[in-house]
């Protein structure tokens, strides 16, 4: 029998859990016209959501062009992509594209060729240099979409993930650039996604910054715990395997409520409860077996850990430590820095540099701030060391 519990690509519409009124949001940000920005830390599903929303508006004639920003190498190879993009989607043939690239597309005086096993165009632009900032290069681009789009039959979408990253390749003038490129235009929806929560929080929420009130600002939280765990106990039962009080709650409680951290916990523990079927019926999982499922699976990714380990200095190994014993909160109080025998201005240092990183988050909710580890399972191999 398939393990219902997937991680580690892109879900279904389908396989989500309670994601349904971001889904319907970014679905209706893309058919409009409308501006969204979508923020939400790793591994909370946001890849996911921004699939389901894109396959919704393509079944109801919307062409959706998606990016991540942190897989290209320079805001130039993320505007050619759009650029080549935008011309064979939004036209019929090789010619017409070739033509609209041409006039759509000439203030960045674009070259282009087609690659017919590829089916894909690859552009270049003329004269690219340090006199043209690529960030002036990309809002041209953006400014090109909406030209096509307004001559299509039909929406057209922009969604750029990871979007903090063609700010920060941008510089400071990025941000105004982009909004201006984008603010008036009516005939393309934008989706700006990103992960680094403080960073796109400040970019959107202070009125000094360009940003500000262009679009919907919706933040992803974790799903509901209501409805994550109604969903682990049907993926359970489906494998005829008897779940005792407190198991469900136990995965949720070891992968602190983190979807991927969570679909993968369970994934782990539906195939160890699932050995022997055919022989025997699968045993009962409890809480016990979770809490020892979780190290077994933070200890599958030992190497990975152990180097990420191992490159931090002294000041910021101890400020996990820290964040671990203390739950996140009050790790710049006196009282923490004299229990780690770390300085408080050192523990700030190294919480900066490890959300720089990607290693740690600052979570705000109700009222107060903590720092949370973007991957549970880390803090359980940390644990796990310290107890040798």
């Amino acid at each position: 029998m398939r393990n219902p519990f997937e991680f580690g690509r892109e879900l279904s519409p389908d396989e989500l859990v309670d994601r349904a009124d971001e889904v319907a949001t970014m679905v209706r940000t893309m058919l409009t016209a409308g501006k969204l920005f979508l923020i939400g830390p790793r591994r909370y599903g946001k890849t996911s959501i921004i699939r389901a929303a894109a396959d919704a508006a393509a079944a109801r004639k919307g062409i959706v062009l998606r990016y991540d920003a942190e897989a290209f190498p320079s805001l130039e190879d993320l505007a050619a992509r759009l650029l080549g993009d935008t011309a064979s989607r939004l036209t019929s043939t090789v010619d017409k594209a070739g033509k609209a690239i041409k006039e759509f597309f000439s203030a960045v005086r674009p070259q282009g060729s087609f690659d017919p096993a590829g089916g894909k165009w690859t552009v270049t632009f003329e004269s690219i240099g340090k006199a043209v900032p690529h960030v002036s290069l990309l809002a041209e681009v953006l400014d090109g979409v909406e030209r096509a789009a307004k001559k299509a039959n039909q929406p057209v979408a922009v969604v750029i993930d990871e979007f903090q990253k063609v700010v920060e390749q941008g510089g400071a003038s990025a941000e105004g650039q982009i909004r201006a490129a984008v603010q008036r235009q009516r005939h393309v929806g934008y989706v700006f996604a990103g992960s680094k929560t403080r960073i796109l929080a400040d970019m959107t929420g202070d009125a000094n910054r360009p940003f500000y009130k262009l679009g919907e600002v919706v933040f992803l939280g974790p799903v509901p715990r209501a409805d994550f765990a109604a969903f682990l106990l049907r993926g359970f039962r489906q494998g005829k395997i008897r779940v005792a009080d407190g198991a469900v709650d136990a995965v949720l409680d070891a992968a602190e409520d983190v979807p991927y951290n969570v679909q993968a916990l369970a994934h782990a523990c539906w195939e160890a409860r699932r050995e022997g079927v055919g022989a025997r019926a699968p045993r009962a999982l409890t809480a016990e077996v979770v809490r020892g499922m979780r190290d077994t699976v933070a200890l599958r990714n030992d190497p990975l850990y152990t180097q990420l380990w191992s490159s931090l200095p002294a000041s910021q190994q101890k400020a996990l430590v820290a964040l671990l014993h203390e739950e996140g909160g009050r790790l710049a109080s006196t009282e923490v820095a004299r229990k780690y025998k770390i300085p408080i201005s050192t523990m700030q240092k190294a919480l900066e540099s490890l959300e720089a990183r990607g290693i740690v988050r600052e979570e705000q909710a109700k009222g107060s701030v903590r720092v949370r580890l973007e991957d549970p399972f880390f803090g359980a191999w940390i644990e796990l060391i310290m107890r040798g």
